[in-house]
């Protein structure tokens, strides 16, 4: 039996979803919501072995997005409506690596993801982008229309220039409608802020240390309103890039000590710029001390949506189970 969804006076109606990350920790988030709202769901897996893992949803296909062909092979076979790309090569143990990987992953796996859904007769493509990787500019909370930090140094820089080149591919393609969503830093079940997560390891073995002065801004995003970022966007939303993050960008003085309260650990050491720079790597020391926040603003006006976590603060405490809700 076909099943609508109601939002604001608009019918959905249910919709064929290839969902590539589907083992990733947003996809595990999306996929059961994608079912309950009656979408038909397809998820791509890399692996045999994780694929086997996948459960409730009408098909489980596996193929590396970096080949192009067997992509193409799988895409066309799922004859999907909307394809959503959540797929991402982070790692715990080497984020350099990690940050290697996930880059050719957003340019040229995007770009075999694209060719492929456009293949298969797709009429939208929707993917995972950031909202942490604007140029650092003064203490403003930044939109969508700020520039992405192409020029940024080393692998960071890196990883910004795929995610450039991946929207240019989705956003610009005449045969495609394109959504980029742009997340927070993430967070919840199964990030690296869960309880045995590498960033609750890091901050309650006091490795992650505040800066004097510091005034890097973090904007987060909880798994759960990724997820149902993607379910906004699937179809009705005009295409383009959206900042999909809480509404309070938060300086580090502010949650770095917060998070480590509520997650058991002792208060963060407190280092000089200049010892900051002679003990951690550059990256940290950008995001402590120059990030800038995301507004959601467009998206809220746009799709209509709301944060479930409208705060990290409330997320966080829901995470380490002392939220009263």
């Amino acid at each position: 039996m076909a099943v609508v969804v109601h939002r604001c006076c608009e019918v959905r109606v249910p919709l064929r979803v290839f969902v590539a990350g589907a083992t990733g920790v947003v996809g595990r988030h999306l996929l059961p919501e994608l079912r309950r709202a009656g979408h038909h769901v397809t998820a791509l897996a890399r692996r045999e072995d994780t694929a086997a893992g996948l459960r409730g949803v009408d098909g489980v296909v596996v193929a590396d997005m970096m080949d192009p062909g067997a992509l193409r092979r799988v895409v066309t076979e799922a004859a999907p409506d909307v394809v959503v790309h959540q797929a991402s090569a982070f790692s715990d143990t080497d984020a350099n690596a990690g940050m290697q990987r996930t880059a050719r992953l957003r340019e040229t796996g995007s770009r075999h993801l694209v060719e492929a859904a456009i293949e298969a007769g797709a009429r939208r493509v929707v993917v995972q982008s950031m909202a942490d990787a604007y140029v650092p500019n003064g203490h403003d909370v930044l939109d969508e229309e700020a520039p992405l930090w192409t020029e940024a140094p080393g692998y960071w820089g890196e990883l910004v220039r795929s995610v450039a080149a991946m929207e240019e591919t989705v956003l610009t393609h005449a045969e495609i409608d394109g959504v980029a969503l742009r997340y927070g830093a993430l967070y919840g079940p199964g990030t690296e802020y869960a309880s045995d997560g590498s960033m609750h390891r890091r901050v309650c073995g006091s490795a992650l240390p505040l800066v004097e002065d510091g005034i890097g801004l973090m904007s987060f995003t909880h798994v759960d309103d990724a997820a149902g970022a993607v379910l906004e966007v699937l179809d009705g939303v005009e295409p383009g890039a959206y900042n999909v993050v809480d509404n309070e960008p938060a300086e580090s003085s502010e949650w770095l000590p917060t998070y480590a309260r509520m997650g058991g650990g002792p208060a963060p050491l407190t280092l000089t710029p200049e010892q900051a720079r002679a003990q951690l790597d550059w990256l940290t020391v950008h995001q402590l001390t120059e990030q800038r926040g995301a507004t959601n603003f467009r998206f809220r006006e746009t799709a209509g949506w709301r944060p479930v976590w409208p705060s990290w603060r409330e997320g966080f405490a829901a995470l380490f189970d002392l939220w009263p809700g």
